[in-house]
């Protein structure tokens, strides 16, 4: 039996990702489809635009056989460890046979050109990468002088956002020695950072910004299968959210810390704590604070993630102790169809962690390593629900009250 894995963020799902799933099968001949897919925070540091069990729901009316959460820890979290913990999972499932993932460059040899050489590490290749970094340049933007320097396509490869994924994923599989074979297919529509809402194939990020500009033309690149899901919550106002909705809550969590607590923040290094407490001495809005933080060396995502970690309070010792207990401590469920139920069966035959299918269990089941990880989501809930607009949706809880998504394809 083949199963494919594929990771995803589906903020919020649309027909690209729809596509997506359909040529990853036909491409893997695969007999079902696992996702892998970030909760209520997403790698760029953003909330998701709809709630986690909202989008799990899109996924499996659209060819997924069973969601799985990627814990906010790893989902908010750098390209590498973003890849490296979902890759892991998979690993760990047990029963993950292919991954496909999408590239600009749609072809998988290039990509695991590069990946062998960020794993490897060539003294070539690092003495050059040191260089650049002396000079202020930063990390991604030494990275790939050094790789060029090697491999002369690395720099239009690396300028592509899901080719750098798709090598971090091919890294993880290689780090970890793992059998589960690789594949990518090409992108189609618009590109990832494009707000374009009139292309043809719209990206995730033109639907966010067509929503926050009140721009009604985005629907029609939600599946149609998914219109009524969408509506609903923007009707019953558990959606949009967005990173300006937590203003008032960030303020909170920087005014009542020290200097030295931020230092302690996941990704907050060289003197960026002051840089921070000083921004909200001048600056309100979040986009202001975020103009206010930047350098040169530092993007505005890597900025945006460094003020969700302070948000929801992960740390960079939290990174570490989860890195060296082996990244993901559980498989937990999101969702699944009901015809794909035979998946938990292999699961408790092959599966190396526990699952979680009811948080209820939760105690009794985890270690105290995983109920760790576990409450940061259950935190990370918490806090996005305190963002949505119809604030009769905003109690606490809701990992504990939500169950999960059962659908029958044979009435999707």
């Amino acid at each position: 039996m083949k199963i494919l894995g594929i990771i995803a963020e589906y903020n919020p799902f649309h027909k690209g990702h729809a596509y997506q799933i359909q040529q990853a099968k036909k491409l893997t001949n695969a007999d079902a489809v696992i996702v892998v897919m970030s909760g209520n925070f997403v790698q760029r540091g953003e909330p998701a635009l709809l709630d986690k069990w909202t989008r799990t729901r899109m996924a499996l009316l659209n060819g997924a056989d069973m969601v799985v959460e990627l814990p906010v820890i790893y989902a908010t979290a750098s390209a590498e460890y973003f890849a490296h913990s979902a890759v892991k999972l998979f690993e760990d499932m047990g029963i993950v046979t292919d991954i496909c993932f999408g590239s600009e460059i749609g072809s998988i040899k290039p990509l695991e050109t590069i990946a062998s050489i960020f794993c490897t590490q060539p003294a070539c290749f690092v003495a050059d990468f040191k260089k650049h970094i002396k000079t202020g340049s930063s990390y991604a933007s030494a990275r790939c002088h050094a790789l060029s320097a090697i491999f002369p396509q690395a720099k239009d490869i690396l300028s592509q956002p899901n080719n750098i994924l798709a090598i971090e994923y091919i890294k993880a599989l290689k780090k970890l020695n793992s059998t589960i074979a690789a594949h990518t297919i090409s992108r189609k529509g618009a590109d990832y950072h494009s707000k374009d809402i009139s292309a043809t194939m719209a990206s995730a990020s033109a639907i966010r910004n067509a929503l926050l500009t009140k721009n009604n033309s985005y629907l029609c690149h939600i599946p149609e299968n998914c219109h009524s899901l969408f509506l609903q919550a923007l009707q019953k106002g558990t959606a949009p959210v967005f990173l300006k909705d937590f203003t008032q809550a960030l303020h909170y969590s920087i005014r009542t810390k020290s200097a030295e607590e931020i230092c302690r923040i996941f990704e907050v290094t060289e003197g960026l704590e002051n840089r921070i407490l000083k921004a909200v001495k001048s600056c309100y809005e979040i986009n202001d604070i975020l103009s206010f933080v930047k350098t040169k060396r530092y993007s505005y995502t890597k900025i945006q993630r460094i003020l969700l970690h302070i948000l929801l309070n992960i740390k960079r010792e939290d990174i570490l102790f989860f890195h060296h207990t082996g990244y993901v401590p559980y498989i937990r469920i999101l969702g699944f169809q009901k015809e794909s139920q035979f998946i938990l069966g292999l699961f408790e035959k092959y599966a190396s962690l526990p699952v979680l299918t009811n948080l209820k269990n939760a105690q009794s089941i985890l270690n105290a390593s995983a109920k760790r990880m576990l409450s940061f989501d259950i935190n990370a809930t918490n806090i996005y629900f305190m963002a949505v607009p119809q604030k009769t949706y905003a109690f606490v809880g809701q990992d504990f009250t939500t169950p999960m998504v059962m659908i029958s394809s044979k009435k999707a």
